[in-house]
């Protein structure tokens, strides 16, 4: 297992930039973790928090890494997580050829607000994946919502069908399919190649 790397967003897109990947990716998950949520990250526990999860997913779930390749947390800090060569434990029939994103915070109505810094990670995140793959992100982009828990695609988040709320009800305005194409895609499709903008403040 690889040591878990820190990145601010402009890092991680020189990171991924450098990448040879020869694992076809098409798919890109986002998750969000439910626990740990924003009241147990202090702001300089990146590697615990991450670290607590790997060992769960191992010892408890019975897999061999962390489900995630990158985890997002409340600053904005991007860590990441299994080799992105491997396939994720993300969606149950959505994982060959996936890349999975996990957002720190329980995102769900009356849970976490999610933080400008936070926010701005997760678009630019996606952003720079969605590039250097050349992916079209209004069909590469998943919600584990959007799947049941024995991996039957549904297309949407449908109560009582769907597998888990996640990425959240609240998050970026919703887990449905018109949510994220009225509110997280056009960030996405918004935004220039390059990420700098969003950290100069400047939204996409």
């Amino acid at each position: 297992m690889s040591e878990f790397k820190k990145y601010n967003i402009e890092e991680f897109e020189k990171y991924i930039t450098s990448l040879n990947v020869s694992r076809g990716i098409k798919l890109i998950q986002l998750h969000h973790t439910y626990i740990p949520g924003y009241k147990q990250f202090t702001g300089n526990n990146h590697i615990q928090l991450q670290t607590g999860m790997r060992n769960y997913h191992i010892n408890t779930n019975g897999w061999s890494d962390i489900a995630q390749h990158f985890t997002i947390f409340p600053d904005g800090v991007i860590v990441t997580g299994r080799s992105i060569e491997m396939i994720p434990a993300g969606i149950k029939g959505a994982n060959a050829g996936a890349i999975c994103i996990e957002c720190v915070g329980n995102f769900d109505l009356g849970g976490d607000v999610m933080s400008k810094e936070q926010r701005d990670a997760i678009v630019g995140a996606v952003k720079i994946l969605v590039d250097k793959f050349s992916l079209q992100p209004e069909t590469a982009i998943l919600y584990h919502g959007w799947w049941t828990a024995s991996g039957k695609k549904l297309g949407d988040y449908t109560k009582g069908k769907s597998a888990k709320t996640c990425p959240g009800t609240n998050f970026f305005g919703g887990n449905t399919r018109k949510a994220f194409e009225e509110n997280l895609l056009p960030l996405i499709v918004g935004c220039g190649k390059k990420t700098k903008k969003m950290l100069d403040g400047i939204d996409c």
